[in-house]
């Protein structure tokens, strides 16, 4: 019971990260129990990208949706383990700091930065990528940002745990089909959105409406660009003639 009451805590203490975490837990689990590929090195990557992992040419082709797909994908357990302890260990901190749904906004838009920034480097390379690295970079930057901004004394900055996650995220860079562009492309997303935000956070603190349209309409342009970057690189890799 006493493991049960431990649990319920920490997920009313973190309600976003927990469900964060739960979802990629049992995307991980969900998909292995229906194909057994991915339990075995043998046919993994058909596995990986029957699921939605990421690769340039089918993204490029039409198949946007796997910018998003991706995010929930990880190769093996090593992986999932990595970046749920990375999530976790920031994401209860920063979870506290701004809006649910500013928090929500910043991950989602950080993996998706990521994935495009992974399709764009590898457009012409047949590279399977996965994970939700860029998206956990992106909350680590965002609560880097919150910090300078608000010049957070060191004493009270949690560098301990931006360290670790760091740590844990860069060492993901050595695994195979994870690609090092999601993580630059989730980091700069998390640290500018995370910027803004929390300048409208402080010019507005006792004003949550305004606060709340200006966060909209910072998540409805970075929207924007992303869609224009996808149709951007589309564009030249369908003309390109390459395909997969």
């Amino acid at each position: 019971m006493s493991f049960v009451k431990n649990l319920q805590f920490l997920y009313h203490q973190a309600k976003i990260t927990s469900i964060l975490v739960m979802i990629n837990v049992a995307w991980f689990i969900i998909s292995r129990l229906l194909d057994m590929r991915g339990l075995s090195d043998f046919g993994q990557s058909r596995f990986l990208i029957d699921w939605g992992a990421d690769i340039a040419q089918l993204t490029f082709s039409g198949e946007y949706w796997r910018l998003f797909t991706n995010i929930f994908m990880h190769v093996g357990l090593a992986h999932l383990a990595m970046n749920m302890l990375a999530l976790w260990s920031i994401g209860v901190i920063l979870e506290k700091l701004i809006p649910p749904f500013a928090f929500i906004g910043i991950y989602l838009l950080s993996g998706l930065f990521g994935s495009l920034a992974s399709d764009v480097a590898t457009i012409h390379i047949n590279v399977i990528s996965c994970g939700a690295s860029g998206a956990i970079l992106g909350i680590i930057t965002a609560l880097l940002a919150y910090s300078l901004i608000n010049r957070t004394d060191l004493q009270e900055m949690p560098i301990k745990s931006i360290v670790v996650s760091l740590l844990l995220t860069a060492g993901l860079g050595l695994l195979p089909s994870v690609d090092n562009m999601a993580h630059i492309g989730g980091a700069l997303t998390g640290f500018i959105l995370g910027g803004l935000i929390t300048l409208c956070l402080r010019k507005f603190r006792y004003q949550s409406q305004i606060c709340t349209v200006l966060t909209v309409l910072i998540f409805a342009t970075a929207s924007l660009i992303l869609y224009w970057g996808y149709q951007h690189y589309q564009h030249d890799y369908l003309i390109s003639g390459y395909r997969y």
